[in-house]
Parts: structure tokens; sequence; C-alpha cells
């Protein structure tokens, strides 16, 4: 009978295209190997089958195409604010990397997911936030000083190791979230000529860059940290 059963199911497989890779049956909660009539190997117990379950990957598969949009449609979407997508290829769906070059020449890659919530060209909005944040217009312009050139002895390694040492290569930040091992040497006065002893500081990469807000609240504190830790006399 199981024999019989065995063959009867095979066919019911074969009928679909699918082919049963089992050489046993045992009842109908035991779970068949099979590989489907596009190739994706799985298994399913023979009362799923005869619920119409099938392949799940063919299943993912038909869902993200109903959700796929034309390419056509994407492509018109990033012209119409005159970015250029520079791939020519198989669009799957709204999470693939489409690469594009936005209207100021920038080249990034962007998934039409993200377009869609408006996210647009990193690097110009890089750009807007420098002028805004970094140039005149931020509350926090000391007259371009920002770009002026460092110290001669900046150029020196060991100079630049010599202060991690003396901070015992841990970062001085109280409120540092430890999660970043990468440590800088930070100028407490943010003036990049001033590389004295006393106006440089240990902190790793994450609160170095946070040091670039509220910059006075951040300047005060390690002037604070690095007085009483290593008590430099004042000129």
């Amino acid at each position: 009978m199981k024999k019989l059963m065995y063959t009867f199911v095979k066919n019911e497989f074969e009928k679909e295209g699918y082919e049963l890779l089992d050489d046993h049956y045992i009842n109908s909660r035991h779970k068949l190997n099979y590989k489907c009539n596009r190739g994706h190997y799985h298994s399913i117990t023979f009362r799923d089958w005869k619920s119409k379950r099938r392949c799940p990957i063919c299943s993912i598969d038909k869902r993200a195409s109903k959700r796929r949009l034309d390419f056509d449609v994407i492509k018109k979407s990033f012209e119409s604010e005159g970015y250029i997508l520079t791939d020519d290829l198989n669009y799957k769906n709204n999470d693939q990397l489409l690469e594009f070059i936005c209207p100021n020449g920038h080249k990034h890659k962007m998934s039409y997911h993200n377009w869609k919530n408006g996210w647009r060209c990193v690097y110009c909005r890089y750009e807007r936030q420098s002028r805004v944040y970094v140039g005149p217009n931020s509350s926090q312009w000391k007259s371009g000083i920002a770009h002026e050139p460092y110290a001669p002895i900046w150029g020196d390694k060991k100079f630049k190791e010599s202060i991690k040492v003396r901070d015992n290569y841990e970062c001085q930040n109280p409120h540092c979230w430890h999660k970043d091992k990468v440590l800088h040497i930070h100028h407490i006065d943010y003036n990049k000529k001033n590389c004295d002893d006393s106006n440089l500081i240990t902190l790793c990469r994450s609160c170095n860059a946070r040091a670039n807000n509220r910059r006075g609240g951040w300047q005060q504190l390690y002037e604070n940290i690095i007085q009483l830790k290593y008590n430099f006399k004042e000129d």
C-alpha cells in the first residue's frame, strides 16, 4: 500500500513539474524533499501539498514581483529632479541600490525605497550642512580658523603618540559612549596652531566628532578635565 501511495504522491508532484527527491513515503505528515519547477530545493508534507501549498521561495518571488515597479517609472522619477540613473540593469525590488549622478555631478547609490521617503544625494546634503553649520552662518564660526593649517609639530607622529600615552590610551570624555576604539588628538580651543600639551586631549573618534557641536560646552569641559588631571600652570 505504501509503495502504491509513494507512486501516487510522486505523480502528483510531477504533474506540476516538481521532482520528488525521496524514494519512500511514510505518511501525510512526513516531510518530502523536492526540487520545484524553477530549481529551488525544499521540503513539504503531502498534507500541505494537498492544501495547495507550493515552493515558498517561488511564493516570495511572486509577491516581490507584484510589488516591483516598472524600471521606466523609477527612471522617470529620478529624471524629474535632474538625477540620471547610470545602471542599465535588471531591476529586482525597491531595496536594490541604484547608481545615479545627481544634478551637481555627484555619483552615488540609493534604493528606490529611500528615494520615495525623501532621501536625495548625500554629498549635496553634506555641502548644505557645511554652509549652514560650518561656514560664517554657523554660531560656532571663528573667522575661518578651522581652515588654517596645523602647527608644524602636528606632523610629528611621536608627539601625538605622547599625548595618547599621557592619557593612558583612553578617551577622556567622561560621557563617552565607549563604542569606538579609534583614538584622535583633539584641540580643546579648536585652534589647530595651538599644540601646547594643555590644549590637547585624547578622544575616541565618536567623541571627537561630537565635539564639533556646542563647542563652547565641550571646550569648557575639556579644559577643566586637563587642568584637574595634570595641573597645567596658566601663562
